[in-house]
């Protein structure tokens, strides 16, 4: 950072420039001098609202700022800058201020206003001061230097109060901006302040328990950043080992001494809704290129809880920090899906005399006046087989198991545990370890309760002989499937026996059979059992002890599963989780119970592919980047909307089909969105339709279009469920058979013409009943059961019906390919089977680009109210609709009879003459399902498709005529009222063009 900032430098910039031209007046704004370059009088002086310069009109010479005029009047060179700087500031009388004395200035202010307080105390303890800890802040583009503690409160809406005696602790990002957060009910954002309280006493939660420190409610878990890895940060400084310290205190006072440290505010706060805290650590990490990630506890790292009660689990605490370390190592290895290496350690403060608890602690007191002691020591640390120095001890957990990392507080080996703490534990009358209550008997660990043994899950005893025998345990087996990840999982909520087996691991369910549990069972048994009269009993019993009926004994799972959060999506990859929102999309996210067959097996790196989507009034404006230039399934779906396009008769667009052919490709963007993304808006529960863009005659099959590939992409995100539409029957029971609580998606392909979509009405809108083969049927709540996608050739039956239209968002599809055009062709390989890890990374990110572009359609609006899949134009899908209602035969019937060139067009015509008609036409009256009853709606269909109108001698249904009609519906068909005589009903079908060629009417 230079001498001064911009700021200061601009204010000289933006002085007086009359102060600076000999001859100028000052009262006037503009005005002509001498000009000091070639002596004409055509030096325009000018100061007046933005401007602020001097130029000659006559040799071009000009001042564009007073520090130009000190330059070139007094002779300074570009190298000596400042001092003409400075030079302008005295004849402006300005007083201008280095970065130096700015920061200087602000360590004085805090002390002043720090002194005699509880935050001066605080720093005190804990041996820092305000000049260690001062932040470089960016804020309304201006560089200041500000305390990140401060005395303080906060009052009712998190602001700060600077009159109260708690100690305020403020946090900056990477860049030296202010962290914010929003409070529910308002949109205004606040500063990202934690507070210590001085008396914790006051602020005594409803729990009862009295917390020390308070993140604002409603606020994340961020990271605090002290200055020192700040800079490291900007300047892209090599770490070898970041530390992370619970406590802010404690990363400043490590930072102080050379361990270079971030403050997490608690030992399981390593992720968070907005996962910010992640992002930042990663951020360092990726930036600074680190080797080493060390997370730090306090020397009271396995005490147990000071509050212990009879009876109580003691071993809470300790389970705690396992888990907090367990976790801490799940957040980490996020870092290898990002391609950095990273070593990951867990670390401990040593107990000694002085009773030094924490980091700051030991620098304070054992340490003091020997810091430098605390990072060798570390080092040392690292580096012994062990782990243990005098200090501190680490251990490195990157390869660790889970069930490794439980043996440092020996969570599973209860005898050990009891003897590490035994002196605690004897002040306790009774106590539980896991589900045991035990008791202490001359000094040994003594189990009272019905479920507790001493034993595995088998035992050895002896016979009426005295020969050793084996026997089962049925309750430390089924603790022990528990603890090794198997439960049972019920098919619905509602169920009251079906379930079935699942497993989890390290965030990861998936469904698991009776055999395999076994399995599991057995491979325990030979592993770590070595006696052969075990191995040989579970080796011949094993399948009638543990049988199928047995295991439902097994826990229930009640954990959530793929929990789905409005308006966010977490699409799971190999290398973490995606997650996508209206604004944002962040990859290499921790994986926390999510279904095995749901993770898409690929790693996800971000890259943009789309640079804008705008909507200005009724018309889309789309951007793409590089890289979606590039993506082969992007270009693919740009394609397949182009409706001026067909294999061998290209055309130029029209300026109104390429507003429409924008609209078509949102339309895939968000609606592809829509079937990937999990939450389901009750605003929106639909089933996605794909149709082709053509229009042929009902029942013809023209195909070749592409629409199938769409239910392919969603499969290579989704876990789906394909149907063959075309054997789909109308009486098919277990049409969803292949469905279970892990899907997510179901795509119904290639449908018949006469397919039964009411009977997906409920599947859309209500909970999706599932009935298997031979299995107890249930079902999947609403908000949890898979999206349908369904393509054809031909329309949907009951299209028009306002019921299915609420349940249908479409899509259209192009001529573009076909049979003589495929994207073989067009690409020169298959999309999907041939592609390169390039290019499967550019569909993954265009893939969440239209999560994230379909959550934002429904934020900003661009669809109907509710919605977030923007419709097609329609016009075309609503004549499709219309030529199947009215069926083919009738439609062809009709272009012949109301043919332009002959006589029935606007001519009225008895009811029971059209319908003889169009029998003979047809052949008979049936196979068509054309009656005399429903003949005038068919009709309706007819004219809506053609543009016609009917009975237009009559008012419609709200008394409107039709020549009042005409004047504000130009465009659209009219339909009159019944147009009856003496019992006999006529009908007359108009057009305005043949009426031209006619009579007046």
């Amino acid at each position: 950072m230079g001498k001064y900032s911009s700021f200061e430098i601009d204010k000289v910039k933006n002085a007086d420039i009359r102060l600076f031209v000999q001859g100028a007046d000052e009262g006037k704004r503009s005005q002509q001098v001498k000009c000091p370059f070639c002596g004409e009088k055509k030096f325009s002086v000018v100061h007046q609202k933005d401007k602020n310069f001097a130029f000659c009109h006559k040799c071009n010479g000009k001042y564009s700022s007073p520090i130009d005029a000190v330059k070139h009047q007094y002779g300074y060179t570009d190298s000596q800058f400042i001092e003409a700087v400075e030079h302008a500031a005295r004849i402006a009388g300005i007083t201008l201020f280095t970065e130096q004395d700015k920061k200087s200035n602000a360590v004085t202010q805090a002390r002043k206003n720090n002194s005699k307080s509880f935050c001066r105390k605080q720093l005190d303890g804990s041996g820092l001061t305000e000049g260690d800890t001062v932040a470089t802040v960016l804020e309304n583009n201006q560089v200041t230097y500000i305390s990140p503690f401060q005395k303080g409160r906060l009052d009712a809406t998190y602001k700060p109060d600077f009159s109260g005696d708690d100690m305020l602790i403020f946090y900056y990002d990477l860049e030296g901006r202010p962290m914010q957060f929003k409070i529910k009910g308002s949109a205004v954002p606040r500063h990202y302040v934690r507070i210590r309280f001085s008396n914790p006493d006051l602020h005594i939660r409803k729990d009862g328990s009295v917390p020390k420190y308070m993140t604002p409610e409603g606020a994340p878990s961020r990271c605090y950043i002290p200055e020192k890895v700040r800079r490291l940060y900007k300047d892209k400084q090599h770490i070898d080992t970041l530390y992370l310290q619970e406590g802010e205190k404690k990363a400043e006072k490590a930072c102080k001494h050379g361990i270079i440290s971030i403050g997490i505010q608690g030992i399981n706060n390593f992720g968070n809704k907005e996962e910010g805290l992640l992002q930042d650590i990663q951020d360092v990490a990726r930036v600074c290129t680190i080797n080493n990630i060390v997370l730090v506890m306090d020397s009271d790292w396995n005490n147990l809880s000071r509050t212990l009660t009879v009876g109580e689990w003691v071993n809470t605490r300790p389970n705690s920090f396992a888990c907090a370390v367990m976790k801490y190592k799940q957040y980490m290895q996020t870092f290898h899906n990002l391609g950095l290496s990273v070593d990951i350690w867990w670390a401990h403060v040593n107990e000694n005399e002085a009773g030094d608890k924490g980091i700051d602690d030991l620098l304070c007191n054992s340490l003091k006046g020997k810091e430098d002691e605390l990072l060798a020591d570390f080092d040392k640390a690292m580096h012994t087989h062990n782990g243990v120095s005098t200090w501190v001890n680490c251990h490195k957990i990157t390869a660790l198991s889970d069930a490794k990392i439980r043996e440092f507080w020996y969570l599973d080996d209860h005898e050990k545990f009891f003897e590490v703490h035994k002196d605690r534990l004897l002040e306790l009358p009774t106590f539980r370890l896991g589900r045991i209550l035990y008791k202490v008997e001359d000094g040994k660990l003594m189990p009272i309760s019905m479920f507790s043994t001493d034993e595995d899950i088998y035992s050895i005893g002896k016979d009426s002989k005295e020969n050793p025998v084996v026997s089962f345990n049925y309750l430390e087996a089924m603790k022990f499937l528990t603890t090794s990840g198997f439960y049972r999982l019920k098919n619905s909520d509602d169920a009251n026996s079906g379930f079935r087996f699942i497993q989890k691991d390290n965030g990861i369910v998936q469904y698991t059979a009776p055999h395999a549990i076994r399995t599991f069972v057995y491979d325990y048994i030979m592993s770590y059992c070595k006696k052969p009269l075990v191995q040989q009993f579970f080796a011949k019993k094993l399948v009638s002890l543990l049988n199928d009926k047995q295991l439902e004994l097994i826990e229930m799972f009640s954990e959530d599963l793929d929990a789905r959060e409005r308006d966010m999506q977490n699409t799971p990859y190999n290398n973490g989780a995606v997650k996508i929102t209206a604004d944002e999309i962040k990859s290499g996210l921790p994986l926390v119970n999510v279904w095995r067959s749901s993770i898409v097996p690929r790693n996800f790196k971000r890259v943009q592919i789309i640079k804008s989507i705008q909507k200005v009034g009724d018309e889309f404006f789309l951007e793409y980047t590089p890289e979606g230039e590039a993506c082969e399934y992007l270009r693919y779906l740009i394609n397949a909307s182009n409706n001026a396009y067909t294999f061998g008769n290209e055309r130029e667009m029209t300026a109104e089909e390429k507003i429409d052919w924008k609209q078509h490709i949102v339309n895939k963007i968000t609606t592809i969105g829509y079937l990937l993304a999990d939450y389901k808006y009750a605003s929106e529960r639909r089933a996605v339709v794909i149709q082709d863009h053509a229009l042929g005659e009902v029942g013809q099959s023209n195909g070749g279009a592409g629409k199938s590939m769409v239910g392919l992409a969603i499969r290579k995100i989704k876990k789906q469920v394909t149907i063959d539409g075309m054997g789909v029957k109308p009486d098919d029971n277990f049409l969803f058979g292949g469905v279970d609580t892990s899907t997510q998606s179901v795509f119904i392909d290639d449908i018949k013409p006469n397919f039964p979509f009411k009977r997906l009405f409920s599947a859309i809108t209500d909970d999706m009943q599932i009935n298997v083969k031979n299995v107890q049927a249930f079902s999947i709540p609403v908000e949890r059961s898979p999206k349908i996608l369904l393509t054809t050739n031909h329309a949907i039956n009951t299209a028009s019906e306002k019921s299915t239209k609420r349940r249908i968002t479409y899509m259209e599809f192009s001529g573009w390919y076909n049979i003589d055009h495929t994207p073989f062709e067009e690409f020169g390989h298959l999309l999907f089977d041939d592609w390169d890890k390039e290019q499967w990374n550019l569909f993954d990110n265009f893939m969440a680009e239209c999560v994230m572009y379909y959550f934002r359609s429904m934020a900003l609006g661009w669809s109907k109210p509710g919605m977030g899949a923007v419709e097609p134009p329609m016009q075309n899908i609503e004549m499709r609709t219309l030529r199947q209602e009215m069926s083919e035969v009738f439609f062809q019937w009709a272009e012949m009879y109301y043919d332009p060139s002959g006589n029935n067009l606007c001519s009225r015509i008895n009811r029971n003459d059209l319908v003889n008609s169009f029998y003979d036409f047809a052949g008979g009256s049936l196979g068509h399902g054309v009656t005399r009853s429903n003949i005038k709606k068919r009709l309706k269909k007819y004219c809506a498709y053609k543009g016609y109108s009917m009975n237009i001698n009559k008012p419609d249904e709200r008394g409107v005529t039709y020549y009042d009609w005409i004047k504000d519906n130009e465009d659209k068909p009219f339909f009159g009222g019944d147009d009856k005589s003496n019992g006999i009903e006529f009908i007359t079908v108009f057009s305005e063009e043949k009426l031209k060629q006619l009579k007046p009417f």
